[in-house]
């Protein structure tokens, strides 16, 4: 069995990938673009991204990475290590955060989702990791203007991890 990590996050040009347990934008297109990477995936998220969900998400498998031994919710699993969230997957796992999770598993990432939002969030307190641009080569990108449903222009970036 294989695990391939894909991560799906969106972030601002500082990085910046929520402010005050929320998305610190409104990006419906953004939100169908998550929703079609990860629709009938297990997906591994940390407590506090499942907190800002607030919610199991339908049709995808939500693995809850946590390390609160009392944590419970309706409608996911709840895992205390890597290793243990990973145990019996094989194929596409996707990655949704937050910050400690992402810088957790980058090393082990295969792809990149990214989303490239052109704004700078102010007092933002959730960040992707910093990562090593050289090992990564871009195989697509899709530009979306700012328009009357999006406040800010961003683009959709898939990333591979070099070989």
């Amino acid at each position: 069995m294989s695990v391939e990590l894909v991560f799906v996050v969106a972030m601002d040009k500082n990085r910046a990938i929520g402010k005050d347990g929320a998305l610190p934008w409104s990006l419906p297109d953004d939100l169908q673009h998550f929703k079609r990477l990860t629709l009938g995936k297990p997906m591994l998220m940390g407590r506090k991204t499942y907190t800002s969900i607030g919610r199991a998400l339908p049709g995808r498998r939500n693995i809850v990475l946590t390390r609160d031994e009392s944590f419970t919710a309706p409608g996911i699993e709840v895992v205390h290590s890597l290793e243990e969230a990973l145990r019996g997957l094989d194929g596409e796992v996707v990655v949704i955060g937050g910050g400690e999770i992402f810088a957790l598993t980058l090393g082990r990432a295969a792809r990149l989702e990214l989303t490239f939002v052109n704004t700078v969030v102010e007092n933002a307190d959730a960040f992707f990791p910093e990562w090593n641009t050289s090992q990564w080569l871009e195989v697509k990108r899709v530009h979306h203007e700012a328009d009357d449903r999006h406040a800010f222009s961003f683009d959709f970036v898939t990333l591979e991890q070099r070989v």
